[in-house]
């Protein structure tokens, strides 16, 4: 370019300054952000890479390098400790440092800057790193006091115990916490609690998940991320559950409804709450309208502690399980309809019931004992029906904080996980919910078998609790027959519309013939030969409901006899002639006959035994004992007198 005014001496333009490379930047420590302090990275390798965004503003630069310098906190940058790299422009360069150079457990400074070949940028801002290549010490020997490690079994499943983890013997200082499991699992995922600042121990509280030898396993874990290479075992005893702490079955002629358990957890009817017959006519069950009717405690369900008798209020922050078998008056509507609830000051901790808006089963947990606080929620599958008894089950797990609900004995599908909870010391409520303090929920229909566990019961154990009950087994014309006759048999559901149908079987347990009833949950009549074999005879039969669930077995006994008989005449003492028309007894068995113009009468079928025989006629009687023999035509004369 030539510059010129008027008058004046062309000069050439002088060439602009040459630019200084940028101050490198996008720093990482070995793949992590620069940080400095408290918030440094630790680095699991001796041999480090260091990395860098380099650029020069000159276009025409092409080629630049930058230098990494690092040293020792408190220590100086020097160019001993240095590695350069050559990369375009602009471009990321990086570097490894060699191996050697750095000491385990260290804490390091490094820079970088950039040369064009005749100019250095500006230094880096400052970046430090942590050097760990060894993982931490094993954890130090673990205690208990509630759960000792003798063989004996102590607590029960859902009862918290504390174990003290005590140091590694060396380094202790390097253990930031302490991950553990409990029977299974690594210590990736594994939930951690802190290090003691004083003495580098700490004390970990779990409840058990279920009975028998459990191992307690436990890592080291120090800053860098690093678990000890070997955990700390730990075995101890659980004892067997020992059952609900609490059941409620409602079947009291009236009043309070009293807990089966007999630890005191006593539920009151109120606004309005009375009862109604149970499930299969058996016993009673709550019956509730809606709006105003509920039972109550006074507070949590309490259950004496296995060890020391003490009663201990149900946690609904630790592993339970609640169920109930509930029977609809109607599906729809809005909002939620509570069975069973656990309730904090503000909100219930847990509650299962219907949800009309969604015309599903519910169960839900709250995240906090606050007004509006967030729900975590089950729905069954499959909508619900009106007038037909159903059984739920809510179960939580502390250990994966998973909600399951069951319905009929069958795990729903979907299983939420619990962010928050907390401890309801609160009453137990039976048709309602707290919700932001005050009472919501009420449920219409009818509640029987309300059960709380301080565990988590097993999916067999519930399957059972959800099965038909046992039918009942009657013989319209009698359970006596002769050989080679037959029997009149009928099954009973007693109402409960879950059965479809009966299986039965005649000698023998197998129940493998099967007849529907009229209509579900009615009854069913059959006909069976009875055969050859005489003596007292066994009939077995279950219900089986929608479901395919079996429900526990009942038997009936029926008697085949020989055909004996017994006969004789009537004769009226007065004139020892026989008497026509006189009416004859047997007992017990109901058994009548009429003597006919020659006076005899007869009875068939008669099975053997000592009986009342009676007869009367025109004020005339007679009664004696007889005792029949298995044989047949036994004779035996009536005398009649006035």
């Amino acid at each position: 370019m030539v510059l010129a005014t008027a008058g004046a001496v062309l000069l050439p333009a002088l060439p602009a300054a040459a630019s200084v490379p940028n101050t490198p930047t996008s720093q990482l420590s070995d793949g992590m952000p620069c940080a400095t302090g408290a918030a440094r990275p630790y680095v699991l390798t001796a041999t480090p890479v260091l990395a860098a965004m380099q650029g020069d503003p000159d276009s025409g630069q092409q080629s630049l390098t930058t230098s990494f310098y690092w040293w020792p906190q408190g220590g100086a940058r020097n160019e001993t400790d240095k590695v350069s790299q050559s990369a375009g422009n602009p471009s990321s360069v990086s570097v490894t440092i060699p191996s050697g150079r750095l000491t385990d457990g260290s804490t390091y400074v490094w820079q970088a800057r950039t040369w064009d070949g005749s100019e250095f940028g500006d230094w880096s801002g400052i970046c430090e790193f942590t050097v760990d290549t060894t993982p931490p010490p094993a954890p130090g020997t673990v205690t208990s006091v509630d759960y000792p490690a003798d063989g004996v079994p102590r607590g029960g499943v859902g009862l918290p115990g504390a174990f003290e983890v005590a140091p590694p013997s060396e380094r202790a200082d390097e253990v930031k916490e302490y991950a553990w499991t409990l029977d299974s699992g690594v210590f990736a995922g594994a939930p951690t609690v802190p290090a003691r600042p004083t003495d580098h121990g700490a004390t970990i509280t779990i409840n058990p998940v279920h009975d028998g030898i459990n191992t307690l396993r436990v890592w080291a874990k120090d800053d860098a991320g690093r678990f000890s290479t070997t955990p700390q075992t730990y075995t101890f005893t659980v004892r067997a559950p020992a059952g609900p702490a609490a059941t409620w079955n409602f079947d009291e002629a009236s009043g309070d409804a009293i807990d089966g358990q007999q630890h005191g957890n006593t539920a009151t009817l109120t606004g309005g709450a009375t009862r109604t017959t149970g499930r299969g006519g058996v016993g009673g069950a709550l019956s509730l309208n809606g709006s105003t009717a509920y039972a109550t405690t006074t507070g949590p369900a309490m259950t004496p502690h296995p060890d020391t008798a003490v009663m201990t209020p149900v946690r609904t922050d630790t592993s339970f399980t609640v169920t109930a078998r509930v029977r609809l008056a109607a599906t729809g509507g809005a909002g939620q309809s509570t069975v069973v609830a656990a309730n904090g000051s503000r909100t219930a901790a847990y509650a299962l019931g219907y949800s009309g808006s969604d015309n599903r089963w519910r169960f839900d947990m709250a995240g906090a004992d606050a007004d509006s606080s967030p729900l975590f929620t089950v729905l069954s599958d499959a909508v619900p029906a009106a007038g037909k008894w159903t059984h739920l089950a809510a179960v939580y797990d502390a250990a994966t904080r998973r909600l399951t609900l069951y319905v009929n004995g069958v795990a729903q599908s979907s299983t939420p996980v619990l962010t928050g909870g907390f401890n309801a010391t609160g009453d137990v409520t039976i048709g309602k919910r707290r919700w932001n303090g005050v009472d919501a929920g009420y449920f219409d229909g009818a509640v029987d078998d309300v059960r709380i566990y301080s565990y988590v019961e097993t999916q067999n154990n519930l399957a059972q609790l959800a099965v038909p009950l046992q039918p009942s087994i009657s013989f319209p014309n009698g359970n006596i027959v002769s050989v080679g006759g037959q029997l009149t048999v009928v099954f009973d559901a007693g109402g409960d519309s879950n059965v479809t149908k009966f299986r039965y079987s005649v000698g023998g347990a197998t129940v493998n013939t099967e007849v529907a009833p009229t209509t579900p949950g009615g009854s069913a009549s059959v006909t069976i030969d009875v055969g050859s074999v005489i003596g007292q005879r066994s009939l077995y039969a279950v219900a089986v409901d929608d479901g395919n669930r079996v429900g526990r077995i009942s038997a009936g006994q029926f008697t085949v006899t020989t055909d004996v008989s017994l006969s004789g005449t009537v004769f009226d003492t007065s004139t020892f002639m026989p008497v026509a028309g006189a009416v004859v007894q047997l007992a017990p068995g109901g058994m009548q006959a009429v003597t006919g113009p020659d006076g005899v009468y007869t009875f068939r079928g008669v099975v053997p035994g000592t009986y009342e025989l009676s007869c009367t006629y025109g004020g005339m009687s007679s009664s004696s004992q007889v005792t029949i023999e298995g044989q047949s035509g036994q004779w035996l004369d009536i005398y009649l007198f006035p």
